[in-house]
């Protein structure tokens, strides 16, 4: 086997001023002098022949392309890394060290609670780092190796990205409850037209609603737009037009305590699956395995049936 033209402490320097995105801040983080740390970087360079930064006087530096290409390389080499030296430190003893997961910010509130509480429970000397951000955050931290695992909707993910389905869910209309569409237990989208829709305005919410416009046909008629669900729910519960959302929390009251009514789509045949998504860069350590299969047994019975709900019970 070729002996590696790289040091585990150039990899680390190398992360370190990729995050700082100054040699004098990494060089305050690492607690070494700023000489010593170029110098590091210029023989990492020489060793791999690539360049890895762009540095510019008083504007800091910036990764190539080819450093991009390698930052989540250079992540999962550290994470083996300390799995290696956990794995000395931990043998025979209960799995241990550190795992991350991000969730997109509308589902977490569904599922994150209690899977944290269960995994906790299961493995008591494993740290879960949680991150909550937007679709496209997620799909960027898993690129760059920042995340082993993203609980997502299954749209427009790289197509470096391998998925694992969940559950599925399907669109529905949040209208006032004394709208006069709301007795029934479905609800045709072009009779709302004529009505302002109030948009949940996150990726991939966006997008994922203007697609069902597009599929039935119907004109979207923009009205109000909000950062959260909650938000949207209460505009709505307050008369400010209606909404289509993908989950929905158990009661029918708005934040303010309006009525609220959540109705199917009628003529609308498709659904989204929830997914736990990861980067086909990194490789899997143990406790990413671990932390994976867990994910999966809290929905044992496949995306088709499914719900968010049994990632409540924490009792398997």
């Amino acid at each position: 086997m070729d002996q590696p033209r790289f040091s585990l402490r150039q990899i680390r320097y190398f992360l370190a001023v990729a995050e700082a995105r100054t040699i004098s801040e990494a060089a305050v983080r690492l607690a070494i002098s700023q000489g010593a740390l170029t110098e590091a970087l210029d023989e990492l360079e020489r060793q791999m022949a690539v360049r890895l930064f762009v540095r510019r006087r008083a504007h800091g530096v910036s990764l190539t392309r080819s450093g991009r290409e390698l930052i989540a390389h250079a992540r999962a080499l550290m994470a083996a890394a300390a799995e290696f030296q956990a794995a000395a430190e931990n043998r025979g003893s209960a799995l241990a060290g550190r795992v991350s997961i991000g969730c997109y910010m509308t589902l977490a509130p569904f599922v994150m609670p209690a899977l944290i509480g269960a995994f906790r429970t299961h493995h008591p000397s494993v740290e879960l780092d949680v991150f909550y951000g937007s679709g496209e955050e997620i799909g960027q931290r898993l690129h760059e190796g920042h995340l082993d695992f993203g609980l997502v909707y299954d749209f427009n993910l790289s197509a470096a990205t391998a998925c694992d389905p969940l559950y599925r869910v399907r669109p529905r209309i949040v209208l006032p409850a004394e709208h006069p569409l709301a007795a029934a237990p479905e609800i045709d989208l072009a009779a709302m037209a004529g009505e302002p829709l109030v948009q949940f305005d996150v990726e991939p919410a966006l997008s994922n609603t203007r697609r069902i416009f597009e599929t039935l046909g119907v004109p979207l008629r923009q009205g109000l737009s909000a950062p959260s669900i909650e938000l949207v729910r209460s505009l709505v519960g307050h008369g400010f037009g209606y909404a289509v959302l993908l989950h929905h929390p158990p009661g029918d009251l708005s934040y303010e305590g309006k009525r609220l009514a959540v109705r199917e789509i009628a003529g609308l045949d498709f659904a989204y699956d929830v997914v736990l998504a990861r980067s086909t860069y990194l490789r899997a350590t143990q406790r990413s395995e671990e932390l994976r299969r867990f994910c999966l047994s809290r929905f044992a019975g496949g995306p088709e049936s499914a719900t968010p709900l049994q990632a409540v019970d924490v009792s398997g």
